[in-house]
């Protein structure tokens, strides 16, 4: 287990030394903006990520800290001075200097340094987790915006639409071969057009507004996001997701706290045995000009504290953290079926819409538009073809916006 948490830090530290080297990078305004440009600006201004790097130096610091040996005491110490009969001057000081050591005894500063060790781990686990959230938030609103320009483009196709529908009624009224009500409804079905367009505007504007956000801008500075949008693959298999799920950032986050909290238990464990304070001095006797060597040892007797309850603590703390981890693991292996069993419903759908739905319904709708011109169709059959139309491609790009953002939480808990 502790191999494998190791090594998955090299995928950490790609994560790491990813965002130091985007701060470099120039930030151009740009008619079109990519997925990865947007991702370089995200992740190079974002104050959340910011305050994860300041946690992995605070873990760094402590990481150090852990491996420091404690500093000798140094003290000078003089007797028999300033007394009264033979102790009335300096003629019978005994002067003493002495260099005091904290030997630490169990194994502490080894335990001590890796559960440290592990602590930064854990906090670089913590920052990776962080950013694939970011990045995921990131997709999100980048999708949503693709998804309003597609809108976008369908409402300006059905205004249009409607719109010669409506100089095609106009023209047969004033003909006498239709009543002039097909003109209103046609009248109708273009005001209505004109309405869906308009929230169709509102709502592209607000998708751009909250992507901008996300790295520091209150105002959007591209016109467009350009994502292949329309270019769908198959999602991966539950099994495969679940292998890639072991590797989750959170996971090993967890594990590494775990792993942290062993090594503690083991510290408390080892501070049952008293630490030793060794001494080393030299003694002088300044009437009879001795001199001698002053070698010492000195350590607590654990007759009533044997650090039990710290002891207790940390055993409480490691079942905890393991049965923590545990949980954490069945979450993310629930939500992951979850999200796969909704992509896979929302790739089915899509496919479904676009080679059935959207076939029949274009085909019907060409067939009334051109029955209607030749005078064998109601204006209303007309208008119903192409309401049909435009409501399922309103639904695929629904379905496809739906199975994208499932496959990027998909990503999150398995990248």
């Amino acid at each position: 287990m502790i191999v494998r948490c190791i090594f998955n830090t090299a995928f950490l530290g790609a994560l790491l030394t990813f965002s130091p080297l985007i701060r470099a990078v120039e930030e151009p305004v740009h008619s079109t903006i990519t997925f990865e440009e947007a991702l370089k600006r995200t992740l190079s201004q974002s104050p959340t990520l910011k305050t994860s790097q300041a946690e992995i130096e605070e873990r760094e610091g402590e990481r150090i800290q852990s491996g420091i040996y404690p500093n000798p005491f140094f003290s000078y110490s003089v007797e028999n001075v300033l007394g009264n009969k033979h102790w009335k001057g300096w003629e019978a000081a005994e002067s003493r200097y002495e260099v005091a050591q904290l030997v630490e005894i169990g194994g502490q500063r080894g335990h001590r340094s890796k559960a440290a060790l592990y602590r930064y781990y854990a906090a670089q686990a913590e920052y990776a987790s962080v950013q694939l959230g970011l990045v995921n938030e990131l997709k999100q609103s980048f999708l949503e915006v693709v998804a309003a320009q597609e809108l976008l483009e369908l409402a300006t196709q059905q205004r249009k639409t409607s719109e010669e529908a409506l100089k095609a009624v106009h023209a047969k009224v004033e003909a006498g071969k239709v009543s002039p009500i097909e003109k209103n409804k046609a009248m109708l079905a273009a005001a209505n057009s004109e309405l869906v367009l308009q929230k169709a505007h509102v709502d592209l504007d607000a998708a751009r507004h909250r992507l901008s956000l996300l790295w520091g801008s209150p105002c959007p500075d591209f016109d467009r996001a350009e994502y292949p949008f329309f270019q769908v693959d198959c999602p991966n298999s539950f099994q495969q997701c679940l292998v890639e799920n072991k590797d989750n950032p959170e996971l090993i986050k967890s594990e590494f706290n775990q792993l942290a909290a062993s090594e503690e238990l083991a510290l408390e464990n080892s501070l049952r045995i008293p630490d030793v304070i060794v001494t080393v001095g030299y003694k002088t006797v300044q009437n009879t000009n001795e001199q001698g060597m002053i070698l010492g040892a000195s350590f607590p007797l654990p007759l009533f504290d044997r650090n039990q309850g710290n002891i207790h603590r940390g055993r409480a703390e490691t079942c905890r953290l393991a049965n923590q981890y545990i949980e954490k693991q069945l979450q993310l292996e629930s939500k992951l079926l979850l999200l796969h069993k909704e992509a896979t419903r929302a790739y089915d759908e899509a496919m479904q819409l676009k080679t059935t739905l959207l076939q029949l319904a274009h085909e019907s709708f060409t067939f009334a538009r051109d029955g209607y011109n030749e005078g064998k169709f109601e204006y209303l059959d007309l208008l119903d073809s192409q309401r049909t139309l435009f409501d399922a491609q309103a639904r695929y790009i629904q379905a496809l916006l739906n199975f994208f953002k499932k496959e990027a939480d998909i990503e999150y808990l398995t990248l």
